[in-house]
Protein backbone atom coordinates (compact mmCIF):
# COMPACT_ATOMS: atom_id res chain seq x y z
CA UNK A 1 0.00 0.00 0.00
CA UNK A 2 1.54 2.94 -0.75
CA UNK A 3 1.67 5.85 1.59
CA UNK A 4 0.39 9.95 0.68
CA UNK A 5 3.47 11.10 -0.35
CA UNK A 6 4.14 8.32 -3.10
CA UNK A 7 0.65 8.84 -3.94
CA UNK A 8 0.80 12.40 -4.45
CA UNK A 9 3.91 11.79 -6.74
CA UNK A 10 2.21 9.22 -8.48
CA UNK A 11 -0.22 11.54 -9.31
CA UNK A 12 1.86 14.20 -10.51
CA UNK A 13 3.93 11.79 -13.11
CA UNK A 14 0.53 11.13 -14.44
CA UNK A 15 -0.69 14.17 -14.62
CA UNK A 16 2.76 15.66 -15.71
CA UNK A 17 2.88 13.09 -18.69
CA UNK A 18 -0.71 13.56 -19.96
CA UNK A 19 -0.07 16.98 -19.76
CA UNK A 20 3.30 16.96 -22.10
CA UNK A 21 1.91 14.30 -24.39
CA UNK A 22 -1.32 16.07 -24.85
CA UNK A 23 -2.61 12.02 -25.01
CA UNK A 24 -5.87 13.66 -23.99
CA UNK A 25 -7.09 16.91 -24.69
CA UNK A 26 -5.46 19.21 -20.94
CA UNK A 27 -8.77 20.31 -20.12
CA UNK A 28 -9.68 16.40 -19.41
CA UNK A 29 -6.77 15.82 -17.78
CA UNK A 30 -7.43 18.60 -15.00
CA UNK A 31 -10.76 17.04 -14.25
CA UNK A 32 -9.24 13.69 -13.63
CA UNK A 33 -7.25 15.75 -10.73
CA UNK A 34 -10.03 16.03 -8.54
CA UNK A 35 -10.86 11.64 -9.62
CA UNK A 36 -7.36 10.81 -8.75
CA UNK A 37 -7.62 12.73 -5.40
CA UNK A 38 -10.80 10.98 -4.07
CA UNK A 39 -9.73 7.51 -5.51
CA UNK A 40 -6.30 8.32 -3.93
CA UNK A 41 -7.96 8.83 -0.73
CA UNK A 42 -6.13 12.33 -0.31
CA UNK A 43 -9.01 14.64 -0.55
CA UNK A 44 -12.60 13.88 -0.05
CA UNK A 45 -15.61 14.93 -2.89
CA UNK A 46 -15.73 18.25 -1.03
CA UNK A 47 -12.14 19.41 -0.93
CA UNK A 48 -11.09 17.75 -4.58
CA UNK A 49 -13.66 20.05 -6.05
CA UNK A 50 -13.07 22.87 -3.78
CA UNK A 51 -10.25 24.95 -6.25
CA UNK A 52 -13.12 24.69 -8.94
CA UNK A 53 -14.89 27.70 -7.48
CA UNK A 54 -11.66 29.67 -6.47
CA UNK A 55 -12.43 33.27 -6.83
CA UNK A 56 -9.43 33.65 -9.34
CA UNK A 57 -11.40 31.51 -11.90
CA UNK A 58 -14.47 34.22 -11.88
CA UNK A 59 -11.44 37.00 -12.09
CA UNK A 60 -10.57 35.25 -15.57
CA UNK A 61 -14.11 34.99 -16.41
CA UNK A 62 -14.77 38.65 -16.09
CA UNK A 63 -11.99 38.77 -18.43
CA UNK A 64 -13.82 36.98 -20.90
CA UNK A 65 -16.61 38.85 -20.52
CA UNK A 66 -15.16 41.89 -21.53
CA UNK A 67 -13.46 40.51 -24.33
CA UNK A 68 -16.61 39.37 -25.80
CA UNK A 69 -18.47 42.54 -25.13
CA UNK A 70 -15.97 44.58 -26.61
CA UNK A 71 -15.73 42.18 -29.82
CA UNK A 72 -19.81 42.34 -30.23
CA UNK A 73 -20.07 46.20 -30.32
CA UNK A 74 -16.82 46.09 -32.74
CA UNK A 75 -14.80 47.97 -30.28
CA UNK A 76 -11.84 46.41 -30.44
CA UNK A 77 -11.50 46.30 -33.82
CA UNK A 78 -12.18 50.39 -33.71
CA UNK A 79 -9.63 50.97 -31.35
CA UNK A 80 -6.89 49.21 -33.23
CA UNK A 81 -7.82 51.08 -36.51
CA UNK A 82 -7.71 54.42 -34.45
CA UNK A 83 -4.15 53.63 -33.23
CA UNK A 84 -3.45 52.92 -36.34
CA UNK A 85 -4.55 55.80 -37.94
CA UNK A 86 -2.46 57.81 -36.31
CA UNK A 87 0.75 56.57 -37.63
CA UNK A 88 -0.16 58.72 -40.78
CA UNK A 89 1.39 56.49 -43.30
CA UNK A 90 4.66 56.75 -41.50
CA UNK A 91 5.75 52.53 -41.06
CA UNK A 92 8.17 53.23 -37.99
CA UNK A 93 5.45 54.89 -36.12
CA UNK A 94 2.93 52.44 -37.30
CA UNK A 95 5.30 49.16 -36.02
CA UNK A 96 5.39 50.90 -32.59
CA UNK A 97 1.58 51.71 -32.33
CA UNK A 98 0.87 48.54 -33.97
CA UNK A 99 3.02 47.08 -31.44
CA UNK A 100 1.99 48.82 -28.36
CA UNK A 101 -1.52 48.97 -28.93
CA UNK A 102 -1.18 44.50 -29.24
CA UNK A 103 0.46 44.77 -25.81
CA UNK A 104 -2.10 47.30 -24.42
CA UNK A 105 -5.24 45.05 -25.29
CA UNK A 106 -3.50 41.93 -24.89
CA UNK A 107 -3.74 42.88 -20.92
CA UNK A 108 -7.08 43.13 -20.78
CA UNK A 109 -8.01 40.93 -23.97
CA UNK A 110 -6.91 36.75 -24.40
CA UNK A 111 -4.04 36.93 -26.56
CA UNK A 112 -5.43 34.72 -29.01
CA UNK A 113 -8.41 37.24 -29.18
CA UNK A 114 -5.76 40.30 -29.41
CA UNK A 115 -3.24 38.28 -32.45
CA UNK A 116 -6.40 37.49 -34.12
CA UNK A 117 -7.16 41.38 -34.55
CA UNK A 118 -4.40 42.59 -35.01
CA UNK A 119 -3.15 40.53 -37.86
CA UNK A 120 -5.17 41.18 -40.43
CA UNK A 121 -4.83 45.07 -39.95
CA UNK A 122 -0.77 44.52 -39.49
CA UNK A 123 -1.13 43.24 -43.31
CA UNK A 124 -3.34 45.65 -44.18
CA UNK A 125 -0.52 48.22 -43.16
CA UNK A 126 1.44 46.36 -44.80
CA UNK A 127 -0.48 45.85 -48.08
CA UNK A 128 1.36 48.28 -50.27
CA UNK A 129 4.70 46.95 -49.77
CA UNK A 130 5.71 43.99 -52.00
CA UNK A 131 6.56 40.87 -49.76
CA UNK A 132 9.73 39.82 -52.04
CA UNK A 133 10.83 42.79 -51.48
CA UNK A 134 10.29 43.63 -48.09
CA UNK A 135 10.07 40.12 -46.53
CA UNK A 136 12.11 41.64 -43.48
CA UNK A 137 10.36 44.25 -43.06
CA UNK A 138 7.00 41.51 -42.92
CA UNK A 139 8.94 39.05 -40.74
CA UNK A 140 9.26 42.27 -38.17
CA UNK A 141 5.88 43.46 -38.00
CA UNK A 142 4.37 40.12 -37.88
CA UNK A 143 6.59 38.40 -35.48
CA UNK A 144 6.52 41.96 -33.19
CA UNK A 145 3.01 41.21 -33.12
CA UNK A 146 2.96 38.10 -31.89
CA UNK A 147 5.51 38.35 -29.18
CA UNK A 148 3.66 41.69 -28.20
CA UNK A 149 0.57 39.67 -27.85
CA UNK A 150 2.20 37.01 -25.61
CA UNK A 151 4.35 40.02 -23.43
CA UNK A 152 1.80 41.99 -23.10
CA UNK A 153 -0.55 39.42 -21.85
CA UNK A 154 1.71 39.09 -18.30
CA UNK A 155 0.69 42.71 -17.37
CA UNK A 156 -2.85 41.72 -15.40
CA UNK A 157 -4.50 38.43 -13.47
CA UNK A 158 -6.81 38.49 -16.91
CA UNK A 159 -3.75 39.11 -19.75
CA UNK A 160 -2.75 34.96 -19.50
CA UNK A 161 -3.84 32.63 -17.69
CA UNK A 162 -0.33 31.46 -16.23
CA UNK A 163 -0.42 34.88 -14.61
CA UNK A 164 -4.01 33.57 -12.30
CA UNK A 165 -2.67 30.40 -11.91
CA UNK A 166 0.78 31.59 -9.89
CA UNK A 167 -1.24 34.65 -8.16
CA UNK A 168 -3.64 32.68 -6.66
CA UNK A 169 -0.66 29.77 -5.20
CA UNK A 170 1.06 32.91 -3.51
CA UNK A 171 -2.25 34.97 -2.75
CA UNK A 172 -1.67 38.08 -5.08
CA UNK A 173 -4.54 40.29 -5.57
CA UNK A 174 -5.39 42.38 -9.05
CA UNK A 175 -3.40 45.64 -8.35
CA UNK A 176 -0.85 43.71 -6.43
CA UNK A 177 0.31 41.16 -9.55
CA UNK A 178 0.12 44.59 -11.77
CA UNK A 179 2.84 45.73 -9.11
CA UNK A 180 5.32 43.44 -10.21
CA UNK A 181 4.46 42.66 -13.87
CA UNK A 182 3.87 46.10 -15.27
CA UNK A 183 7.40 46.75 -15.24
CA UNK A 184 8.39 43.12 -16.63
CA UNK A 185 6.09 44.35 -19.59
CA UNK A 186 8.08 47.72 -19.66
CA UNK A 187 11.38 45.97 -19.43
CA UNK A 188 10.70 43.20 -21.74
CA UNK A 189 8.58 45.47 -24.68
CA UNK A 190 11.58 47.38 -26.02
CA UNK A 191 13.81 44.73 -25.68
CA UNK A 192 11.54 42.73 -28.12
CA UNK A 193 11.51 45.46 -30.25
CA UNK A 194 15.22 46.27 -30.25
CA UNK A 195 16.30 42.57 -30.59
CA UNK A 196 13.49 41.49 -33.94
CA UNK A 197 15.12 45.34 -35.29
CA UNK A 198 18.46 43.33 -34.96
CA UNK A 199 17.70 40.62 -36.47
CA UNK A 200 15.93 41.16 -39.49
CA UNK A 201 16.93 45.03 -40.37
CA UNK A 202 13.24 45.90 -41.44
CA UNK A 203 13.17 49.51 -43.67
CA UNK A 204 11.00 51.57 -41.83
CA UNK A 205 12.01 54.34 -44.22
CA UNK A 206 8.97 53.27 -46.49
CA UNK A 207 5.67 55.36 -46.68
CA UNK A 208 2.46 53.17 -46.67
CA UNK A 209 -1.59 53.91 -47.37
CA UNK A 210 -3.78 54.52 -44.34
CA UNK A 211 -7.37 55.59 -43.73
CA UNK A 212 -7.99 58.66 -43.38
CA UNK A 213 -11.88 58.76 -43.17
CA UNK A 214 -13.10 59.60 -39.56
CA UNK A 215 -14.51 57.40 -37.64
CA UNK A 216 -18.04 57.15 -36.73
CA UNK A 217 -19.41 58.59 -33.80
CA UNK A 218 -19.53 55.95 -31.08
CA UNK A 219 -23.56 54.15 -30.69
CA UNK A 220 -24.77 54.53 -26.96
CA UNK A 221 -24.16 50.59 -26.60
CA UNK A 222 -20.63 51.37 -27.51
CA UNK A 223 -20.38 54.12 -24.64
CA UNK A 224 -22.33 51.81 -22.18
CA UNK A 225 -19.54 49.03 -22.97
CA UNK A 226 -16.68 51.23 -22.62
CA UNK A 227 -17.96 52.42 -19.16
CA UNK A 228 -18.51 49.21 -17.64
CA UNK A 229 -14.86 48.42 -19.13
CA UNK A 230 -13.42 51.46 -17.38
CA UNK A 231 -15.22 50.85 -14.21
CA UNK A 232 -14.23 46.82 -13.76
CA UNK A 233 -10.62 48.07 -14.48
CA UNK A 234 -10.76 50.53 -12.17
CA UNK A 235 -12.72 48.13 -9.79
CA UNK A 236 -9.92 45.62 -9.96
CA UNK A 237 -7.15 48.56 -9.44
CA UNK A 238 -9.11 50.03 -6.05
CA UNK A 239 -10.14 46.96 -5.00
CA UNK A 240 -8.77 47.05 -1.23
CA UNK A 241 -9.96 50.29 -0.98
CA UNK A 242 -13.74 49.42 -2.44
CA UNK A 243 -13.40 46.03 0.19
CA UNK A 244 -12.96 48.07 3.04
CA UNK A 245 -15.81 50.58 2.06
CA UNK A 246 -18.03 47.81 1.53
CA UNK A 247 -16.81 45.75 4.70
CA UNK A 248 -15.78 43.00 3.50
CA UNK A 249 -13.10 40.74 4.30
CA UNK A 250 -10.52 39.72 1.60
CA UNK A 251 -10.09 40.93 -2.07
CA UNK A 252 -13.38 41.63 -3.95
CA UNK A 253 -11.88 40.80 -7.64
CA UNK A 254 -14.00 38.38 -8.02
CA UNK A 255 -16.69 40.37 -6.87
CA UNK A 256 -16.06 43.33 -9.68
CA UNK A 257 -15.96 40.79 -12.36
CA UNK A 258 -18.86 38.97 -11.80
CA UNK A 259 -20.56 41.93 -11.61
CA UNK A 260 -19.57 43.21 -15.05
CA UNK A 261 -20.51 39.99 -16.28
CA UNK A 262 -24.11 40.32 -14.78
CA UNK A 263 -24.22 44.28 -16.22
CA UNK A 264 -22.95 43.24 -19.45
CA UNK A 265 -25.94 41.12 -20.13
CA UNK A 266 -28.99 42.95 -18.11
CA UNK A 267 -27.76 45.37 -20.44
CA UNK A 268 -27.88 43.94 -23.57
CA UNK A 269 -24.39 44.92 -24.53
CA UNK A 270 -23.59 40.88 -24.33
CA UNK A 271 -25.76 38.17 -25.16
CA UNK A 272 -25.25 34.75 -23.47
CA UNK A 273 -25.12 32.77 -26.68
CA UNK A 274 -21.55 35.39 -27.37
CA UNK A 275 -20.36 35.00 -23.99
CA UNK A 276 -20.09 31.66 -23.95
CA UNK A 277 -18.97 31.14 -27.51
CA UNK A 278 -16.08 33.39 -26.70
CA UNK A 279 -15.26 32.05 -23.03
CA UNK A 280 -12.68 29.24 -23.52
CA UNK A 281 -14.54 27.51 -20.86
CA UNK A 282 -11.03 24.65 -20.72
CA UNK A 283 -9.23 27.17 -19.52
CA UNK A 284 -11.24 27.79 -16.72
CA UNK A 285 -11.29 24.29 -16.00
CA UNK A 286 -7.44 24.12 -16.55
CA UNK A 287 -7.19 26.39 -13.52
CA UNK A 288 -9.54 24.11 -10.92
CA UNK A 289 -6.97 21.51 -12.26
CA UNK A 290 -4.26 22.72 -11.59
CA UNK A 291 -4.88 24.14 -8.67
CA UNK A 292 -6.12 21.53 -6.82
CA UNK A 293 -3.13 19.58 -8.04
CA UNK A 294 -0.86 22.08 -6.13
CA UNK A 295 -3.33 21.51 -2.89
CA UNK A 296 -3.45 17.53 -3.55
CA UNK A 297 0.48 18.02 -3.44
CA UNK A 298 0.76 19.98 -0.40
CA UNK A 299 -1.95 17.99 1.75
CA UNK A 300 -0.32 14.74 0.44
CA UNK A 301 3.59 16.15 1.39
CA UNK A 302 4.41 15.26 -1.87
CA UNK A 303 5.57 18.56 -2.73
CA UNK A 304 7.57 19.03 0.52
CA UNK A 305 9.41 15.84 -0.24
CA UNK A 306 10.49 16.96 -3.49
CA UNK A 307 11.63 20.05 -2.36
CA UNK A 308 14.25 18.07 0.38
CA UNK A 309 15.33 16.12 -2.98
CA UNK A 310 16.09 18.64 -5.01
CA UNK A 311 17.43 20.88 -2.36
CA UNK A 312 19.79 17.79 -1.41
CA UNK A 313 20.96 18.01 -5.16
CA UNK A 314 21.62 21.54 -5.62
CA UNK A 315 23.05 22.00 -1.79
CA UNK A 316 26.45 22.89 -3.53
CA UNK A 317 24.98 24.66 -6.84
CA UNK A 318 25.05 28.47 -7.14
CA UNK A 319 22.08 29.78 -6.46
CA UNK A 320 22.47 31.55 -10.07
CA UNK A 321 23.44 28.29 -11.57
CA UNK A 322 19.81 26.98 -10.31
CA UNK A 323 18.00 29.61 -11.31
CA UNK A 324 19.33 29.55 -15.14
CA UNK A 325 18.43 26.21 -14.95
CA UNK A 326 15.13 26.84 -14.00
CA UNK A 327 14.34 29.63 -16.69
CA UNK A 328 16.12 27.71 -18.90
CA UNK A 329 13.71 24.68 -18.58
CA UNK A 330 10.54 26.17 -18.06
CA UNK A 331 10.94 28.08 -21.29
CA UNK A 332 11.67 24.64 -23.11
CA UNK A 333 8.48 23.05 -21.51
CA UNK A 334 6.37 25.51 -22.42
CA UNK A 335 7.47 25.49 -26.27
CA UNK A 336 6.40 22.17 -26.55
CA UNK A 337 3.66 22.03 -24.03
CA UNK A 338 0.53 24.34 -22.71
CA UNK A 339 1.92 27.43 -20.89
CA UNK A 340 -1.17 27.18 -18.74
CA UNK A 341 -0.72 23.29 -18.11
CA UNK A 342 3.62 23.94 -17.65
CA UNK A 343 2.58 27.03 -14.98
CA UNK A 344 0.50 24.86 -13.26
CA UNK A 345 2.35 21.77 -13.24
CA UNK A 346 5.59 23.45 -12.19
CA UNK A 347 4.46 26.16 -9.20
CA UNK A 348 3.48 23.27 -7.10
CA UNK A 349 6.85 21.81 -7.41
CA UNK A 350 9.22 24.80 -7.06
CA UNK A 351 7.63 27.54 -4.68
CA UNK A 352 7.92 24.84 -1.77
CA UNK A 353 11.95 25.40 -2.27
CA UNK A 354 11.38 29.13 -2.36
CA UNK A 355 12.49 29.24 1.51
CA UNK A 356 15.53 26.42 1.75
CA UNK A 357 17.22 28.82 -1.23
CA UNK A 358 16.25 32.07 0.50
CA UNK A 359 14.36 33.87 -2.17
CA UNK A 360 10.73 35.00 -2.05
CA UNK A 361 8.08 32.97 -3.09
CA UNK A 362 6.33 35.80 -5.40
CA UNK A 363 9.66 35.98 -7.06
CA UNK A 364 9.32 31.98 -7.99
CA UNK A 365 5.59 32.44 -9.05
CA UNK A 366 6.47 35.45 -11.09
CA UNK A 367 9.46 33.75 -13.00
CA UNK A 368 7.18 30.70 -13.50
CA UNK A 369 4.37 32.41 -15.13
CA UNK A 370 6.58 35.14 -16.80
CA UNK A 371 8.81 32.28 -17.97
CA UNK A 372 5.77 30.53 -19.48
CA UNK A 373 4.56 33.70 -21.38
CA UNK A 374 7.86 34.19 -23.07
CA UNK A 375 7.60 31.20 -25.32
CA UNK A 376 8.91 33.26 -28.96
CA UNK A 377 10.37 30.02 -30.14
CA UNK A 378 7.26 27.50 -32.22
CA UNK A 379 4.42 28.14 -33.07
CA UNK A 380 2.39 25.53 -30.93
CA UNK A 381 3.68 27.40 -28.25
CA UNK A 382 1.12 30.11 -27.65
CA UNK A 383 -1.70 30.88 -29.57
CA UNK A 384 -0.32 34.34 -30.97
CA UNK A 385 2.84 32.42 -32.87
CA UNK A 386 0.04 29.89 -33.74
CA UNK A 387 -1.69 32.96 -35.55
CA UNK A 388 0.91 34.67 -37.10
CA UNK A 389 2.44 31.60 -38.30
CA UNK A 390 -0.83 30.52 -40.00
CA UNK A 391 -0.71 34.24 -42.32
CA UNK A 392 1.95 31.87 -44.48
CA UNK A 393 4.15 34.82 -44.22
CA UNK A 394 6.59 33.64 -41.12
CA UNK A 395 8.55 30.52 -41.69
CA UNK A 396 8.97 28.17 -38.88
CA UNK A 397 12.85 28.47 -39.44
CA UNK A 398 12.47 32.18 -38.87
CA UNK A 399 10.67 31.99 -35.81
CA UNK A 400 12.87 29.29 -34.46
CA UNK A 401 15.88 31.65 -35.22
CA UNK A 402 14.44 35.02 -33.27
CA UNK A 403 12.86 33.48 -31.42
CA UNK A 404 15.33 31.16 -29.59
CA UNK A 405 17.79 34.69 -29.93
CA UNK A 406 14.46 36.29 -27.76
CA UNK A 407 14.76 34.07 -25.56
CA UNK A 408 18.41 34.41 -24.78
CA UNK A 409 18.46 37.92 -24.31
CA UNK A 410 15.50 38.07 -22.05
CA UNK A 411 17.54 35.67 -19.88
CA UNK A 412 18.72 38.27 -17.43
CA UNK A 413 15.15 39.88 -16.48
CA UNK A 414 13.57 36.29 -15.86
CA UNK A 415 16.64 35.18 -13.73
CA UNK A 416 16.25 38.49 -11.72
CA UNK A 417 12.51 37.93 -11.06
CA UNK A 418 13.53 34.70 -9.42
CA UNK A 419 15.53 37.28 -6.81
CA UNK A 420 12.50 39.67 -6.50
Amino acid sequence: MLDSVSLGCLILFVVATLWVTEWIHVSLTALLIPVLAILSGIFDVNEAFKSFANPIIFIFLGGFALSAALHRQQLDRRIAQTIIRLARGQLSRAATLIFMTTAMLSMWVSNTATAAMMLPLTLGVLSSLDYSEHRQTYLYFLLGVAFSANIGGIGTLVGSPPNAIAAAAVGLNFTQWMMYAIPVVLVLMPIMVYTLRFCFKPDLRAQVEFEQSAPSPLNSAQKLTLLVFALTVLGWVFSQQIGLWLGIKGSVDALVAVSAIVLLGSMKLLTWQTFDQQTDWGILLLFGGGLTLSALLSSSGASAFMAEQIIQLITEMPLILFVLGMVVFIMVLTAVASNTASAALLLPIFLPLAEGLGVSQIGLALLIAVGASCAFTLPVATPPNAIVFGSGFVPQREMLRVGSILSVVILPVLMGLGFN
